[in-house]
């Protein structure tokens, strides 16, 4: 194996906070030795479909070399070279506007308007009595328990604040519970959220899941049409071939146009938690950007005018999803993630 590429297997210390989610398998790695001396860690992975080496930086801070499936290590060092000078430039770039690494001392959500302050209120052992008392009030949030590793934290949501109790004194930990806290959130604010938008502008929505993407505010994917949906017309035009062609010629084209009429397109929508922290106007946007694709699934002319129906200023808002991504908080940023 050449010098530059490396295997790695689980953090061996027992006591980091994502040791809970380590795997037993090893995985590829490969180092670049920047003019200043910093030596960078990115991690290999190697595609089906990739046509040509490709190394991308994330607003935390880690590397990925995706790779095409059959390139030899031996090939793959040969490559690491030309991405040094774009490396250097990115990473300095990324360094000084990197977020400091401090837990915030609010976290709000748009969507319902609420605003939580932060409270490092004490050991495990007071929150455990503070578990007690949240019992005899039926209306507060149930608590949050994460538990990495060696270490425990307990998240208490009460009107206007949040109670830390544990290991409150990592701030990596205390972070991951309030990614923990605020996904919650996120999956009883988002789906309905969308849901009325989706009614609203007449599209055909199956189902929506909030999930913890790391490089994007959102995904979308058709799904078949159920025999439910056939007989009230939300059904996908055939293909003009094989059978349906041949329905064509024997009907003739009165027939197959009647058959082959357009009907609404179902589809699923994934959100990331992140947009539950998106300002109202910019959330709605990410949501019409999702929805449109389940009729144009590109983002070719005739999706941007399908978008542009419902967000009018979406040029202006892509932006601003670009721009919100990138001076996302430390604490909401997305974990390395494990070695697997």
């Amino acid at each position: 194996m050449p010098a530059n590429i490396a295997a790695f297997g689980p953090a061996s210390s027992s006591r980091s906070p994502y040791a809970v989610f380590a795997a037993p398998a090893p995985q590829a790695t490969v180092f670049f030795t920047l003019a200043d001396g910093t030596r960078l860690e990115a991690v290999l992975r190697r595609s089906a479909r990739a046509r040509r080496p490709r190394l991308t930086l994330t607003p935390a801070g880690d590397l990925l070399l995706v790779v095409p499936q059959a390139l030899t290590p031996a090939r793959i060092e040969q490559h690491l070279p030309q991405f040094l000078p774009w490396l250097e430039r990115a990473w300095r770039k990324q360094q000084s506007r990197a977020p400091v690494a401090t837990l915030p001392e609010r976290i709000v959500l748009p969507l319902p308007d609420r605003e939580y302050l932060l409270e490092i209120a004490g050991d495990w052992a007071a929150g455990r009595r503070q578990i007690a008392q949240a019992a005899r009030a039926p209306e507060l949030a149930p608590p949050l328990l994460l538990n990495a590793g060696a270490q425990r934290l307990l998240v208490l949501e009460e009107p206007g604040r949040l109670r830390l109790f544990g290991s409150v004194d990592d701030p990596a930990v205390c972070a991951l519970a309030l990614r923990r806290w605020c996904r919650a959130a996120a999956a009883r604010l988002l789906p309905p959220y969308l849901a009325a938008l989706a009614a609203q502008g007449g599209f055909a929505l199956a189902g929506v899941s909030v999930r913890d993407q790391r490089s994007r505010w959102g995904s979308c994917a058709r799904v078949r049409a159920t025999r439910e949906q056939a007989q009230t017309g939300e059904r996908r035009t055939p293909a003009r071939s094989g059978f349906a062609g041949f329905l064509s010629a024997l009907l003739g084209d009165k027939e197959r146009e009647e058959w082959t009429e357009a009907p609404k397109t179902a589809g699923r929508i994934s959100l990331n938690w992140r947009a539950a922290l998106l300002p109202v106007p910019l959330l709605e946007h990410l949501c019409w950007h999702e929805l449109c694709h389940l009729r144009q699934m590109n983002h070719s002319p005739a999706y941007r005018a399908e978008l542009a129906r419902f967000s009018p200023h979406w040029p202006e808002m892509e932006k601003a999803l670009n721009k919100a991504w990138r001076e996302m908080s430390w604490w909401a940023l997305p974990a390395t993630p494990p070695a697997r």
